[in-house]
């Protein structure tokens, strides 16, 4: 790793400086032409006026906070660079704004030159004062201007003593040659651990040529939006789930969770696409842009799956519409002629769009796949064509593996505890419930601690009912309700909210409530439901809260872990 020191020479001084040189030569050629008596005295002497609106670089080690940002006018850190090899170097200099105007004015910024043949993760990093503290604010925003749009970028942020200690999320240049805000989502579970920042541009691009991006003001602030920041909705910010599958009933193409089986190629000659392994949040995923159909081929260790009843895939996509899975086995000759091949596509329509949509496809659907001894191919394909689609946790899977509770803690929410009120979450102060199971519901509860975190368990579920009878809440001011839920075997999810009126009451009267359903919720994972409380159209009044009902099919038979229970705004 090299390191580059960078100074600012202050011109204004420079200036000065070689007129006070003049004006001491013409002092010394005076004098050696007239006599000592006609030499003004001292307080004949006015010095000349110093321009002090520049300042001196100097090298620092800066802190991130939410007070300030790192702005790189006068000050700035040491860097230390990585990824350059033989005679492919990347540098950094304190330039003057190359395009000041729009969203930023600054006088001074940094130019990162990647010269052609550098590595394809090659970056820099420099080292903080301080951990950085994220219980107030969780995202950091950094200001850049990129050649090209579509360029990925990374933030990581290490353990300045420890590297394997890390976190870190992409962003996704939207324009060129123009400045824009990149913004890079972190947790307040992130909070004094981290004092080195790792900046990538054009993260695993190509490195073919020459490229000059510049950043500026990185702050810590608030404000990304799902999916990335502004300027990155393409991109997904967080991890896929941890898949819920014990490991001796897996056969993986690709996962972090597992160990792979061999695979001959990602991306077939015949592909329409393009392949680009990222990372997010320090898990390895697949992206396939310009996607029309991509080829995945085992041939020469094709896959025997005939002990695996499902198929896995964790996909996340900004604007795809329909993505389609096929799985072709070749036959006991192992090869691709039509004559013992047999093969079988499933469509998945609408899947939601900007957060990872787990696809666990049972291997009878794929009624077209008659035989399974020897699978070879799998093409996926997506609609309107041109679409990005992420791809992780790629897998076979026999059913009986599944977990039968989480063996991960929910997300933990990152909202201002402004914005929140909260009922049931470690992360926040909660309001008063009076109960999470009423006496007429049905469903057995416990609460219980996953890896140090209270959640709900409900089993033999049918319906149950949460009150706040007695402690009424107004949500007037909020927009969202949100809960977190992990199963592993619910086919649907219902929630109910209730209102009881200004009686205070449940009497048929002046309450108003609605129920919103979700089919065939993803299995062994935690998925976050985040509902707008206007799609509770039913709900009409919100001033007076007093009842949230759950409710799973099949009824009695289905067990539901939820945490993270709160409106927020």
């Amino acid at each position: 790793m090299k390191k580059s020191n960078i100074y600012f020479v202050n011109r204004n001084s420079l200036s000065v400086f070689m007129m006070l040189m003049l004006f001491s030569m013409v002092s010394i050629f005076s004098t050696s032409c007239n006599k000592e008596d006609d030499i003004p005295p001292p307080s004949a002497y006015v010095p000349p006026v110093i321009d002090t609106s520049e300042c001196v670089f100097l090298i620092i080690n800066p802190e991130l906070s939410g007070d300030e940002a790192l702005a790189f006018e006068c000050e700035g850190p040491e860097y230390t660079i990585f990824g350059d090899i033989d005679a492919a170097t990347l540098t950094i200099s304190h330039i003057d704004n190359p395009a000041p105007g729009g969203i930023n004015t600054s006088e001074k910024v940094v130019e990162v030159i990647q010269n052609a043949g550098v590595q394809p993760w090659a970056g820099f990093f420099f080292d903080l004062s301080t951990k950085i503290d994220f219980s107030t604010f969780q995202d950091i925003k950094v200001k850049v201007y990129s050649p090209a749009a579509g360029q990925i970028v990374n933030v990581k942020i290490e353990d300045s003593l420890d590297g394997s200690l890390s976190t870190e999320t992409t962003a996704m240049t939207t324009v060129a040659n123009e400045w824009e805000e990149l913004c890079f989502p972190f947790s307040a579970g992130d909070s004094d651990k981290y004092d080195r920042f790792v900046l990538f541009f054009d993260f695993q691009g190509p490195k073919d040529a020459e490229t000059i991006h510049y950043f500026d003001d990185i702050i810590l602030g608030e404000g990304c939006m799902t999916g990335g920041g502004p300027g990155s909705s393409a991109v997904p910010t967080i991890a896929a789930p941890t898949p819920a599958v014990t490991a001796d009933n897996v056969i993986s193409l690709y996962s972090n969770a597992y160990n792979d089986v061999p695979v001959d190629t990602w991306l077939t000659v015949w592909s329409s696409g393009s392949l680009l392994d990222t990372m997010v949040q320090g898990d390895e995923v697949k992206k396939y842009s310009e996607l029309g159909f991509v080829g995945i081929e085992t041939i020469a260790n094709q896959i025997d799956i005939t002990t695996m009843t499902h198929f896995h895939t964790h996909i996340w996509t900004a604007n795809a519409t329909e993505v389609k899975v096929k799985i072709v086995d070749f036959g006991p000759d192992g090869a691709f002629d039509g004559g013992d091949d047999t093969e079988h596509e499933i469509i998945i329509e609408n899947p939601t769009n900007e957060e990872w949509v787990s696809l666990d496809l049972p291997l009878a659907d794929f009624t077209g796949l008659t035989t399974r001894e020897h699978i070879a191919q799998f093409i996926y394909s997506a609609g309107p064509s041109g679409s990005t689609v992420f791809m992780d946790n790629i897998f076979f899977y026999d059913i009986a593996g599944l977990l039968t509770a989480p063996s991960v803690a929910a997300p933990t929410p990152t909202l201002d505890p402004g914005n929140v009120i909260s009922l049931f979450s470690d992360a926040y102060t909660n309001v008063a419930v009076d109960t999470w199971q009423t006496v007429w519901s049905q469903a057995d509860y416990e609460e219980v601690d996953i890896m140090g975190s209270a959640t709900l368990k409900y089993s033999n579920l049918d319906f149950v009912g949460a009150e706040m009878v007695a402690n009424q809440i107004d949500v007037t001011s909020m927009t969202h309700f949100h809960l977190d839920i992990w199963t592993p075997d619910a086919a649907q999810f219902r929630v109910k909210i209730v209102d009881f009126g200004p009686d205070g009451a449940f009497d048929g009267g002046d309450d108003t409530e609605h129920e919103l359903a979700f089919e065939n919720p993803a299995q062994g994972e935690w998925i976050s439901l985040d509902l707008p409380l206007a799609d509770f159209v039913g709900l009409t009044t919100k001033e007076h809260i007093a009842q949230i009902i759950f409710a799973g099919m099949p009824a009695n038979g289905t067990t539901v872990f939820i945490d993270n229970v709160y409106f927020h705004n």
